[in-house]
């Protein structure tokens, strides 16, 4: 198979590419983050991932998440216990512990293969990944850049240079000051999670960024509009509204 190895530690990246070679697979390039690895996964189109899940902003998680359709098959690399694991094995995912061994690593192969030539295999969802984040480590940690797509690829942007994120038909962008406006793959309710309290949500369909707000207005039915820096306005729901005062007023 052709591989991509994927970690953030040049050692234990040097290591995976030896025992792979050892065991006679082709190793198609080496990634030290998230972001490096979807661009390799897009241009050289591997086989499989072995996926560090402990990265700095890009974790494991949103690469497997962000991957180019087809989908690669993915092994997990993973220094959480036994009773953690469990969520992997319940996924369906295949996983390995670190540090890893030439032993593990071809035991992971084996199954990798096994589950291609297996009826109905398909790779996991945004779902699946969410909910095994959750199960092995609770909710993710906050980071302060976030991927978006960008031509045909992704980058990272800072959640501060981020005015709001507006749903439109189950798609969410995010809107960058300057006025450009970049697609996501999370839904609101995840942003809001990442983002903390930094971001309000106005509406069902608006998430704002509190420090872009630059005047905000009463429109005397209970609703309220929102002036952002760079001109956007944005409505606020009479639902939210009481919620968007408390939170600006603070």
């Amino acid at each position: 198979m052709r591989v991509l190895v994927v970690d953030d530690e040049p050692a234990a990246r040097r290591r995976l590419a030896l025992m792979l070679e050892e065991l006679d697979e082709e190793v198609v390039g080496e990634a030290a983050n998230g972001v490096e690895a979807l661009e390799l996964a897009r241009e050289r189109r591997p086989d499989l991932l072995l996926l560090d899940i402990e990265m700095p902003e890009v974790d494991g998680f949103d690469v497997a998440r962000h991957l180019p359709v087809p989908r690669p098959l993915l092994v997990f690399q993973t220094a959480y216990d036994e009773y953690a694991l469990r969520a992997f094995e319940h996924a369906a995912l295949d996983y390995l512990v670190k540090p890893v061994t030439l032993d593990g690593l071809r035991r992971a192969l084996g199954r990798a293969r096994e589950r291609v030539e297996a009826p109905g295999h398909a790779a996991p969802d945004a779902e699946v990944l969410r909910g095994l984040r959750a199960s092995v480590r609770g909710n993710a940690p906050r980071r302060p850049r976030l991927l978006v797509r960008e031509g045909r690829g992704h980058r990272l942007v800072a959640f501060d240079g981020i005015t709001r994120f507006t749903a439109d038909d189950g798609v969410v962008y995010a809107h960058l000051d300057g006025g450009d406006r970049r697609l996501t793959d999370y839904t609101l309710a995840e942003l809001e999670e990442r983002a903390g309290e930094a971001f309000v949500r106005a509406s069902r369909g608006e998430l704002v960024n509190a420090e872009a707000v630059e005047r905000i207005v009463r429109n005397g039915d209970g609703s309220a509009t929102l002036g952002l820096r760079g001109g956007a306005t944005v409505h606020v729901s009479r639902r939210r509204a009481p919620d968007v005062w408390a939170r600006l007023e603070e």
